[in-house]
Parts: C-alpha cells; sequence; structure tokens
C-alpha cells in the first residue's frame, strides 16, 4: 500500500482514530528504547516523524528511514533540527553500513514490511553489538475486546476515512492487522533473526504491543 496518496490527512486520522493514544504508544516506545549506549538510531518506517520527535527530544540523533517521499518531507518540516535526517529506503536494503546504530525504532511500520524475516535481519545487521530494537504494532487482543476491535477497524474506520481520505487506505489498515503475527509468534521471529531476551509488553487492553529485543 503507498503512503504517498494520504499524507495530507494522515497526523490527523492517526490521533483521531487513536482517541489520541497514539501519542502515549510512542511516548513508551522511545521510554523502553532507554538507557542508550550511544546516540545514533534509525527509527525505521519513520512516516512524518511523529516518534522520531521524541527520539530527537531524548537528545540523540535520528537517521529516519521510509519508503514515502511525501511523508519523509512532511517530516523534515515537523523536525528541523540538525540531530534529525531523512532519507528514502527499503528495510530489506538498509543504506547504512554494518554495526551503524545504537538503537532502533519502528512504530507500525513492520506489519507492512511482508518479508518479516528479511527486515528483521537487515536491523539486526545495522545495530551495534548491544544495540535495542524497540518495534510498536497493532495487534489483535486475545480478550472480549477482539471483536467489537475487529468491527471498529473493519466497519468504523473504514467509513470515516472515507470523507478525509482514501478510504481503501484505511480498508487496508484493519486488513493487515489481522494478517500480521500473533504477539507470541512475533516475538519468536525475532529471536530467530539473532535478537535475543525478547520481551513484549501489552498496552490498550493488547490493541497494540511493544517489543523489544537486543543484539549481543
Amino acid at each position: 500500500m503507498k503512503f504517498d496518496n494520504i499524507v495530507e490527512r494522515y497526523d490527523f486520522l492517526n490521533h483521531l482514530f487513536s482517541f489520541l493514544q497514539d501519542f502515549y504508544w510512542r511516548k513508551v516506545m522511545v521510554r523502553e528504547l532507554k538507557p542508550l549506549n550511544g546516540t545514533l538510531v534509525l527509527d525505521l518506517a519513520t512516516g512524518t516523524g511523529d516518534s522520531a520527535i521524541g527520539l530527537v527530544k531524548e537528545g540523540v540523533s535520528v537517521a529516519g528511514l521510509d519508503l514515502s517521499l511525501n511523508m519523509l518531507l512532511r517530516a523534515q518540516k515537523k523536525i528541523p533540527h540538525p540531530n534529525f535526517f531523512a532519507l528514502v529506503g527499503s528495510a530489506y536494503h538498509i543504506p547504512f553500513k554494518d554495526n551503524t546504530f545504537d538503537g532502533m525504532t519502528c512504530a507500525f511500520g513492520i506489519r507492512n514490511m511482508h518479508e518479516t524475516s528479511a527486515a528483521l535481519k537487515e536491523i539486526f545487521r545495522v545495530l551495534k553489538k548491544g544495540g535495542k530494537a524497540v518495534f510498536l504494532e497493532f495487534s489483535m487482543p486475545a480478550n472480549i475486546m477482539r471483536t467489537p476491535y475487529r468491527y471498529y477497524l473493519r466497519r468504523i474506520i473504514p467509513a470515516v476515512s472515507g470523507f478525509f481520505s482514501i478510504r481503501e487506505a484505511y480498508e487496508y489498515l484493519g486488513d493487515s492487522i489481522e494478517k500480521f503475527y500473533n504477539p507470541e509468534d512475533f516475538a519468536r521471529c525475532i529471536t530467530e533473526s539473532g535478537f535475543r531476551n525478547c520481551e513484549m509488553r501489552p498496552l490498550s487492553m493488547g490493541c497494540v504491543y511493544i517489543h523489544k529485543a537486543h543484539k549481543k
């Protein structure tokens, strides 16, 4: 799914559909990255830079990588800071040398990387020894929230998004969430890519998960 065409209302709809919880989710992700053993972080699938903003505020330098040029242009406008630089690139071929980054964040992007194992191995490659990777991703809750959440994804979000943006893009959102790994399987995929000590933490009653792992 191409994100260039939905950039104008992207931030607004993120805040709307998450009931402003996306600010909290990203804050937790940044907190889970600390303490850093260095100062250079890769924000993968950086989009319009909402995660990178929090990282820059922590005083680290951030490379924001994304496939969408329009998203990156918006990110650069939002973060006019020398510690942030944006570049177009793929998670399957991250344009940096081995052992470059002290940490990596990826908010709501890994489920769009359908060759998940290939992306995780690239992330592992560019992290330094001791580096930490933190993923923030939607999940289908395994509790009483599952049925209403599915209805919200399948019916409410596409209907409302049609008034503001491209309905098909938000139909894809629900479909991609349902097809993505459950939290336990994603954790297994992370460790199979070479990472160690993978921890996972549910947020918002399991509608979102944090996964954190280290490169030993």
